[in-house]
């Protein structure tokens, strides 16, 4: 049993105590007793494996495992010729040998108008033009970088395995027969990469018919076949090279070489390339090719006490010591392990002879590497079935109608009198031809020459019916295909557009979900074999290179180290519905352009990203530029250099312009302060005068007389702070004027400078024969923009500076007007 307190060593001899050790190998999985344990020399690990493949438990395992694949191939024979049907419809192979030979005898000719293949076209063709995209989140704020990271190694491992390709592939075989596949595996030596994404065809993949979620995962075993050579076979696995060859002899040898293992579907290309060959003794060729069906089984174990992460980041995973994360998890303390049963996948390779090779999945995710992409599944027992299945017999009826109405069409039916001609074949062959010259004998009645014109129009009628009913129950209609039909209104056009899109969405809805799985699977792969310190190129959407380093000590570019999620980002795939809210986002923008101008630069970015039009992103990309607008979907723990550039740009222009605001505000406060404090020394020098006075003592008329000077003086006092005040409102209240008719010049400015900018970008896209005159234009708009712009400054400038002066000017009456009254009253 597997002990989590076990001390590792570092290969290097260092050690630490107490602590999990990461190794960088990967062997079969704590508390996993099912195979022999590995040891050191890799000669005696290859005998004891081969003693234990050939041991009783071995055989016991080959037998059960081949009773699961004969028990799958018999259940599913059924519905797998149906695919093969519906696939054989599809590529107009839609007459069988027997209906050719009766249509042979009746001298029809076997005509296919395959409405079918136009259909599935569509579908086919919808799912190549969209574009579904995907994202690698981090799970906590450590991890955003390397997240970032993951995404650009993943997208660079699907173009180097031609992912995009091989999801087509399985979305063909889904929306054709029903089921695809996907694959997520380990790449060999000789492959471009360490993790390799590809299809695989159902005709060679059986699976756990039990099952009954999307992605398989309640299933126990799913299985690949897959024909070898005998020699390559032997190559692979030398030391069971005895079976390899008792399996060939077993299945045959030769050029015609089968078993009872496969069913057409699986072996129908193996048959033909066989039983194709003449033999004969052209230039003495010989062909001999020894084949074997190899099995390729993984299955689910219950290990009673697997080793099982929990808390931290890997919570619910199967402990691998291998891994730097979990390894760094439980050293941390973030996580600890319990042992619990648990479910592990193994994967065995056989031949009906018995058992080539078992192991343990060297998968991390511990799940199938197949991940499936259904069409449609029956409710009754879950085979799956595809697009055409219900349009079959629509077709075969068209095609049986078309073949009838051409028959009645070039046939004619005659009745003669016995003895009125001596040669009847001489008589069918001239009553056929459209000049007939018949010759009867004398004294005989005519012969009688119709033709079933009206059983004619009547199948091509029928035939007409056939080919709206495929369009009503595939959702395919006219207006899908583009072409002119009965709907005049654009309502009703898009409302038949929307009827297709939404009896097809199911397909692409499946798409999404299996490429979300195919991804989970995908990510941990990458994160699992992608180590070690390496540098790959990507490319922007121009095709520009840059080199990204992975694992190079920086924890931000560690791609194992960090757990993430794989997020799938597609976009509408349905074209007429987004042109039709482009419409009507434009049509929105054009009534707001009256009104609210403003408005409509605020919201172009978002007009412009709903357009399905070229270099979308770039354009997007200058918009925000010019109007300073945010990216709704960026992340802003995370902004991009260009982004936080800007940022930083916004935030210290907001910090002069409020610095300067401040700054006048300052001046004005300054300027009022000086002048209360003027008429404050004049109030006080009043004061002075009346104290003078009084201590004269120039008696009762003197005290009388001051005490008369002091209330005028107090009520002059009053009404001069009173009318200070009212020119300091009234000076705060032209600099707000101020600032604001500074603000909307500022803001016309920059809304046509920008409607400039857009103007440029615009032209730029139909052509560069235009931008000098557009630069040239682009100068003077400019330039009359910041003409205008600073003739209402200095307007605005020049009016703020009179009121000033006036204010000024009124406060200085006011001051002598009190100096003249002290006086006076003095």
């Amino acid at each position: 049993m597997f002990n989590p307190d076990e001390k590792r060593n570092r290969p290097s001899g260092d050690d630490v105590s107490g602590s999990l050790v990461y190794h960088g190998g990967r062997k079969k999985a704590p508390g996993d007793t099912f195979l022999p344990d590995d040891t050191p020399d890799p000669n005696r690990n290859l005998k004891r494996k081969t003693a234990w493949l050939d041991s009783p438990q071995g055989w016991n395992l080959h037998t059960n495992l081949m009773g699961h694949y004969i028990r799958e191939l018999d259940r599913q024979a059924e519905n797998r010729v149906q695919m093969a049907m519906d696939e054989d419809f599809y590529d107009h192979i839609q007459f069988t040998e027997e209906e050719l030979e009766i249509l042979a005898e009746r001298g029809q000719a076997p005509l296919v108008f395959n409405m079918i293949h136009t259909s599935v076209n569509w579908v086919l063709g919808s799912q190549r033009r969209s574009t579904m995209d995907y994202r690698i989140l981090a799970r906590n704020e450590r991890g955003v970088q390397a997240a970032e990271r993951k995404t650009q190694l993943l997208k660079h491992v699907s173009d180097a395995s031609h992912f995009e390709s091989a999801t087509a592939d399985a979305f063909q075989s889904a929306v054709k027969a029903g089921v695809g596949w996907l694959e997520a595996c380990q790449g060999s030596d000789d492959d471009h990469a360490k993790v390799i994404m590809r299809s695989e065809n159902w005709r060679s993949m059986l699976y756990d018919s039990t099952a009954v979620r999307y992605d398989l995962e309640d299933a126990r075993y799913q299985m690949r076949v897959k024909w070898l050579d005998v020699d390559i076979a032997m190559g692979l696995w030398r030391h069971r090279a005895g079976m390899i060859e008792r399996a060939a002899n077993e299945s045959g040898s030769g050029m015609f070489m089968s078993d009872d293992l496969g069913d057409d579907a699986m072996d129908f290309q193996e048959i033909e390339h066989f039983h194709s060959y003449a033999g004969g003794n052209r230039q003495n060729a010989v062909a001999n090719r020894d084949r074997v069906r190899v099995i390729e089984c993984w299955f689910k174990r219950m290990v009673p006490d697997a080793a099982v992460m929990k808390g931290g980041q890997f919570h619910g995973e199967l402990f691998d010591p291998y891994s730097t994360g979990h390894v760094a998890e439980y050293n941390e303390g973030r996580a600890f392990l319990s042992t619990r049963p648990r479910q592990v996948v193994h994967c065995a390779l056989l031949t009906d002879s018995g058992l080539l090779d078992v192991r343990r999945s060297p998968y991390r995710h511990n799940r199938f590497p197949f991940t499936p992409l259904w069409g449609y599944r029956r409710a009754r027992d879950g085979m799956p079935y595809g697009m055409i299945r219900g349009l079959r017999d629509i077709q075969r009826d068209l095609n049986r109608r078309a073949a009838k109405s051409l028959h009645h069409l070039s046939t004619t039916r005659v009745t003669v009198e016995e003895g009125a001609v001596d040669d009847l074949e001489e008589l069918r062959n001239e009553a056929a031809r459209p000049d007939a010259v018949i010759q009867y004998k004398q004294g005989k009645q005519a012969p009688k020459i119709e033709a079933d014109r009206d059983i004619a129009a009547a199948h091509v009628e029928m035939m007409s019916r056939d080919a709206q009913m495929i369009q009503q129950v595939s959702g395919v209609t006219d207006e899908n295909l583009g072409r002119k039909t009965n709907a005049t209104s654009g309502k009703a056009i898009l409302a038949r557009q929307d009827q297709g899109q939404l009896t097809t969405s199911l397909f692409f809805d499946n798409l999404r979900l299996s490429r979300a799985i195919h991804g989970e699977k995908s990510l941990i792969m990458v994160e699992q074999y992608y180590t070690e310190e390496d540098e790959f190129r990507i490319t922007d959407s121009r095709g520009n290179p840059d080199f990204v380093a992975i694992n190079n000590g920086d924890p931000e570019n560690s791609i194992a180290e960090f757990k993430a999620d794989f997020v799938v980002s597609e976009e509408d795939w349905r074209a007429t519905a987004r042109q039709a809210q482009a419409e009507q986002l434009l049509e929105l923008a054009g009534r707001l352009s009256s009104t609210a101008p403003q408005m409509v630069v605020g919201i172009m970015d978002l007009i412009v990203e709903a357009l399905d039009v070229p270099k979308r992103d770039e354009l997007v990309k200058r918009i925000r530029e010019v109007t300073g607008q945010e990216d709704p979907d960026a992340d802003p723990d995370n902004p991009t250099p260009e982004e936080a550039e800007r940022m930083a740009a916004k935030k210290a222009q907001g910090e002069l312009q409020q610095r300067a605001a401040m700054a006048e505000l300052t001046e004005k406060e300054a300027d009022a302060a000086r002048t209360k404090a003027e008429a404050e020394k004049a109030s006080a020098e009043a004061q002075k005068i009346l104290a003078e006075l009084q201590s004269a003592g120039q008696g009762g008329e003197n005290a009388a007389q001051g005490a008369e000077i002091e209330r005028r003086l107090m009520e002059q006092q009053q009404a001069f702070e009173r009318e200070l005040m009212k020119l300091r409102e009234q000076a705060m209240e032209q600099t707000a004027k101020y600032e604001q008719k500074i603000a909307e010049a500022d803001a016309r400015a920059d809304a046509a400078y920008r409607a400039v900018e857009i103007e440029k970008a615009r032209i730029a896209e139909e052509g560069d024969i235009k931008i000098a005159e557009i630069d040239a234009q682009a100068k003077i708009a400019i330039a009359q923009i910041n003409a205008n712009h600073k003739a209402e400054t200095e307007e605005a400038a020049r009016k703020q500076t009179d009121d000033m002066n006036q204010i000024t000017d009124r406060a200085k009456s006011l001051k002598d007007q009190a100096g003249a009254a002290n006086k006076e009253d003095a």
